[in-house]
């Protein structure tokens, strides 16, 4: 006998709302398997990427995170908890060159984290001052605080020392894009999402500074990598996200867990 069960649908706000909860109260083992619901309905989804890191770093499950991390990479480079979960994962395997590399592009994208901080200073002995700055870490600051200009400045020159580093080409693009250099900053989109169609700031510039066809043409990645632009509000600001309803299907059983939260 094949037994039916009754799915629903339910806003993926109120859904993700109820994990972060989870995540707080460092439930993550209760997190898990809710993060996987979102990725049955949006396996492409990289908030629930981000919350799974997210719970993966407060069980320290660090092998576990790694095939995350780099999914969650491969569409923002920049970000720094995914290469903090990779170098993690690295000093328990006892790499520490790759330990060492992987928390040093984690503090050139995130230079006041105070794990991140520690992660390089623990992996690099010897050294006087593991924490100076560097031009990436002061690119990073400089978009921090808005010059956007100056970052785009340092990015280029990044850019001709570094050139197969993704992170410092999307980190450019942003620069150029929100320093309101559109003309620049679309090809640069065009190129980069041809080389990585799941690239969010290619498809986010694409919609955002493109003609119409640019902007139909980035509607399905988007709407598959941030269903209803959360992501795009914590990365590039609130202003900047579009407002998209988003739901997702869930099993009678997933619907009672949430309706006794």
């Amino acid at each position: 006998m094949t037994v039916q069960v009754r799915a629903s649908r339910l806003p993926l706000t109120v859904w993700n709302q109820a994990i972060d909860d989870l995540i707080e109260k460092r439930r993550a083992e209760e997190a898990i398997p809710r993060i996987r619901t979102v990725l049955k309905n949006l396996p492409r989804h990289l908030p629930s990427y981000f919350r799974l890191l997210q719970a993966i770093w407060l069980l320290q499950r660090w092998e576990e995170g790694q095939d995350w991390a780099l999914r969650l990479l491969r569409a923002d480079p920049c970000n720094e908890l995914a290469w903090g979960v990779l170098a993690n994962a690295a000093e328990q395997q006892g790499n520490l060159a790759n330990a060492r590399r992987y928390w040093q592009r984690a503090f050139e994208n995130a230079p006041y984290n105070q794990h991140i901080r520690a992660g390089v200073a623990r992996t690099t002995p010897g050294k006087a001052d593991p924490l100076q700055l560097t031009a990436p870490a002061l690119a990073t600051l400089c978009r921090m605080d808005g010059r956007w200009a100056r970052a785009a400045e340092i990015y280029a020159a990044l850019e001709q020392e570094y050139p197969r580093r993704v992170d410092i080409q999307c980190a450019r693009l942003e620069s150029l894009w929100r320093g309101a250099r559109d003309e620049e900053a679309l090809p640069v989109a065009s190129h980069l999402v041809r080389r990585e169609p799941n690239l969010l700031i290619g498809w986010v510039v694409s919609a955002q500074a493109g003609d119409e066809t640019d902007q139909a043409l980035a509607q399905a990645p988007l709407a598959a990598l941030d269903a209803d632009g959360e992501y795009m509000g914590v990365r590039f600001g609130a202003d900047l996200a579009p407002s998209r309803a988003a739901t997702i299907g869930v099993s009678s059983a997933e619907a009672a867990w949430l309706g006794k939260l």
